[in-house]
């Protein structure tokens, strides 16, 4: 059984099969955690980058709001 689970990232536990963009094909028995937000140097699989940018993003909406 597979299962996948939405937050930050897209996160996939159980054995499945990962095509990658150049068509080879990886099999996969674990946990993996992949990019949502296009910022990861490690794509496509998650790096945490989303939880810097999105606290410098907050912190510079919330500036812009105040002013």
């Amino acid at each position: 059984m597979v299962e996948v689970r939405i937050s930050n990232s897209l996160k996939v536990i159980g054995e499945f099969t990962l095509i990658h963009q150049d068509g080879s094909k990886e099999i996969i028995n674990g946990r993996r955690s992949f990019c949502r937000c296009g910022l990861s140097s490690s794509m496509p699989f998650c790096d945490n980058t989303h939880r810097s940018k999105s606290r410098w993003i907050k912190k510079t909406v919330e500036y812009e709001v105040a002013n």
